[in-house]
């Protein structure tokens, strides 16, 4: 008589070491969205597409021009050219200008700026504040129209870029004000009150998908 089958107890799986892989991999994945993962100097990818996204539905930037001193004769410190150069504008974006009474804005061609003609302007504005839409890309030229002012430096030119596409690298600060560079200016300008903030967005969308597939990966493991 053959003896009984001796039933032998199935030995449980320890499933530690999978458990402790898929955790792994499910905090690498959010340490990697959280932290920068993907885009260098991006301080965050998820950061940088919410920054983005948000800059995208907000209105162009408004460039005081002259700080708190408003449009006016600049001093021996302070220069418009190079205010001009150390901002960047971009289609969109606008200039405002406050002045006192017996001050104006004219907007001229390049021809009458290099020259202080203030007889042919293109726009004339004189209300104590005044908002330029930069609606189009190219040079923009504005001097005063009291006399004297702007031989004494109060005029400036700015360059209008369109805005680079997503992950495009970002262009110079507006050049065209070093070839009107005004005697006796300085490099130190009036101040700015553009706020810009630079994103680089480049890479995110791959970032992204590479995090979700270790998300993904770590809930597989956690399932099996």
């Amino acid at each position: 008589m053959a003896p009984p089958m001796m039933a032998t107890a199935a030995r449980p799986r320890d499933d530690q070491p999978r458990r402790r892989q898929a955790l792994l991999l499910a905090a690498s994945a959010l340490l990697f969205l959280l932290c920068g993962g993907g885009a260098p100097g991006a301080g965050g990818v998820v950061v940088a597409v919410a920054v983005t996204a948000s800059a995208t539905a907000t209105p162009g930037l408004v460039f005081h021009v002259g700080g708190p001193r408003g449009w006016r004769v600049p001093d021996a410190n302070t220069s418009y050219t190079w205010w001009a150069m150390n901002n960047r504008f971009h289609v969109g974006d606008s200039l405002y200008f406050r002045y006192g009474g017996g001050d104006s804005v004219l907007v001229v061609d390049r021809e009458a700026f290099d020259g202080c003609n203030a007889t042919e302007p293109v726009a004339r504005f004189a209300g104590g504040a005044t908002t330029v839409p930069l609606g189009r890309p190219g040079f923009f030229c504005f001097i005063s129209g009291a006399p004297g002012h702007c031989d004494g430096g109060q005029r400036l030119i700015v360059r209008v870029m369109v805005h680079p596409a997503p992950g495009a690298p970002a262009p110079a600060p507006s050049a065209a004000a070093a070839a009107t560079s005004h005697p006796g200016a300085s490099a130190s300008g009036p101040g700015a009150s553009s706020g810009a903030a630079a994103v680089a967005a480049g890479g995110a969308g791959a970032a992204v998908a590479a995090a979700a597939m270790g998300v993904l990966a770590g809930l597989v493991l956690l399932l099996q």
